[in-house]
């Protein structure tokens, strides 16, 4: 080997970019969205309604909760609504952990006069103009008399700086669908735009974000739910893909 290539190894040791090689994990941070609730399952909105899990819902959080018992977790913080809470639960029983840490930056969109509504309803109610601006730009529009939109891109920046403070080798996130979307662009550092219905993020789906030795986040693995699909006495033998 020349000195040349032993220095660039050197180089590569201590993390600096490499063309064409894996990035390096530092640390972890798995998100896991709420297990399923009756309204989900009936396409309702719920944003900040308290809808609890359904028994399902329940089900599907103690098959995430043993897919993530092989995981050496650090940490785990959840949204304090019901839904969140209770797959929270879940998780820290199966692992063995006794502390939740219950974030407000965490909770769900408000979808003011939109929740407890299906898409229909919304139409019907406030004019299929109005709900295809907001499909077309979720991060840009305002459902009726519901958060701000600005307010919460500000929220999830807020939320995505202060979990990336964190110092513990693996974080899990407990959160909902409609603020995971919206906190994944800050996260990964792509510019804000119209990308809310291009991922797919399933009820107890989870998704692995790498945080390298900069503190900068990319994704390893995205909306996982094999452990959904399985019977349960297997779920423990999948291993999370980092």
């Amino acid at each position: 080997m020349s000195n040349t290539d032993k220095t660039d190894l050197k180089k590569m040791s201590k993390g600096q970019d490499a063309p064409g090689l894996s990035l390096q994990i530092r640390r972890k941070i798995t998100l896991v969205r709420h297990g399923i609730t009756d309204w989900n399952k009936k396409f309702r909105y719920q944003g900040i309604s308290d809808i609890p899990l359904s028994i399902e819902g329940e089900e599907q959080a103690k098959k995430a909760a043993l897919r993530l018992s092989s995981e050496r977790i650090s940490r785990i913080i959840s949204s304090p609504l019901k839904r969140t809470m209770k797959t929270a639960e879940i998780i820290a029983k199966t692992i063995g952990s006794h502390t939740i840490e219950a974030w407000d930056e965490l909770t769900e969109v408000d979808f003011g006069e939109w929740e407890g509504l299906t898409v229909p309803q919304i139409k019907e109610k406030f004019g299929e103009e109005t709900f295809a601006k907001w499909r077309a730009s979720q991060v840009d529009v305002t459902p009726t008399n519901g958060e701000d939109a600005d307010k919460i891109y500000k929220r999830s920046e807020a939320c995505v700086a202060r979990i990336l403070a964190l110092k513990e080798e693996h974080i899990v996130v407990v959160g909902h669908g409609a603020l995971f979307r919206t906190m994944l662009l800050p996260l990964i550092g792509v510019p804000r735009g119209n990308v809310f219905w291009k991922m797919k993020l399933d009820n107890c789906s989870l998704s692995g974000i790498g945080i390298d030795n900069k503190n900068k986040a990319f994704i390893v693995f995205f909306n996982d739910t094999i452990h959904l699909r399985v019977k349960i006495d297997c779920v423990k033998d999948i291993p999370l893909p980092w």
